[in-house]
């Protein structure tokens, strides 16, 4: 698949009566034949235009292939089957290192694309609050996944707040966000009976101090007992939290909780954890983990305080 930079050119050529080839094959293939020298790529039936757009990726749609051309804009404008899930993951530094490019007003834009009949909304980087404002009023009864990776500027008060309109939600990822979403995860847990995947990722385990974070790991233990895939990496709760979660998830199918070095998996943990059927230790490899993370932080800023005659077990950990 092009990059938005690169499609938005190659396209606009097409319009101009030849085919866009790389550099090298303009030196090494045969002359364009006369035929396909004058074919008018804005008569492309609709349904073969349509076929294109499906297999380009959203941010491509909006910087490039709507640019083409009129009939390639309304094909990208009118058709809300293009944008009942929306994919803006993944494309921060891309579009950062190319051009200035407002994450915001596209994100809006792919919403409003959508009529109503979004499904799914990934998003990742500078979005706000404004974006699931938008999704709430034009999107709630069918929203059914929500994933947000690094969007620092949501926070937990306005998005416990929007998210009870989301009805029919199933999937819910909040990674690399910034602080902890204790009332989000209360409010979807009572607002959306339907959810069955819930991931809260954090971008680096800090111990801060004795006292755990389970703030999320109760709102979750209290309101979400069909919850099915759970992962909580690098996290601060508790073997409390943890046991809590078991108790109040009895359908609990995978578990991952990665980097989340105050649970002890000690003898009785582990014979908790034993009814899960797919289960991550805190120490367990993370070859396989998507997202950017960082090695952990384990100072105790109040060791100096007491003693120092606690024996800590060795840990591990793998970055990026």
């Amino acid at each position: 698949m092009h990059s938005s930079q690169q499609l938005a050119p190659d396209l606009a050529n097409t319009r101009r009566g030849s085919l866009a080839f790389s550099s090298s094959s303009r030196h090494e293939e045969s002359p364009v034949a006369p035929e396909e020298a004058t074919r008018d790529w804005t008569e492309l039936p609709r349904d073969a235009l349509l076929t294109v757009l499906h297999n380009l990726g959203h941010v491509d749609i909006l910087t490039g292939a709507a640019q083409v051309c009129g009939p390639w804009a309304r094909a990208a404008r009118e058709e809300p089957e293009l944008w009942r899930r929306v994919d803006l993951r993944f494309h921060g530094g891309l579009i950062s290192s190319r051009r200035a490019v407002d994450l915001n007003k596209m994100a809006r834009e792919a919403v409003i694309r959508g009529t109503g009949q979004c499904e799914a909304f990934w998003g990742e980087g500078d979005l706000d609050h404004s974006v699931l404002s938008l999704l709430r009023d034009t999107g709630a009864l069918s929203l059914k996944s929500l994933r947000l990776i690094s969007c620092e500027w949501i926070y937990d008060v306005p998005l416990a707040l929007t998210i009870t309109k989301f009805t029919l939600l199933e999937e819910l990822e909040l990674s690399n966000c910034r602080g902890d979403f204790p009332k989000t995860c209360a409010a979807a847990g009572k607002a959306c009976p339907l959810l069955k995947r819930l991931r809260l990722s954090s971008k680096r385990f800090i111990k801060h101090s004795l006292v755990p974070a389970d703030g999320e790991a109760t709102a979750i233990a209290t309101t979400m007992p069909g919850l099915r895939s759970l992962q909580l990496f690098a996290k601060r709760l508790s073997n409390g939290g943890l046991a809590a979660i078991l108790d109040g998830c009895p359908l609990l199918e995978s578990l991952d909780i990665r980097h989340c070095f105050n649970i002890v998996m000690n003898y009785e943990m582990r014979a908790r954890c034993s009814q899960v059927e797919t289960l991550r230790h805190p120490h367990d490899p993370t070859d396989d983990y998507d997202l950017e993370f960082s090695a952990p932080d384990m100072n105790d800023p109040w060791a100096r305080m007491r003693p120092q005659t606690e024996y800590y077990d060795e840990w591990e950990f793998s970055s990026r």
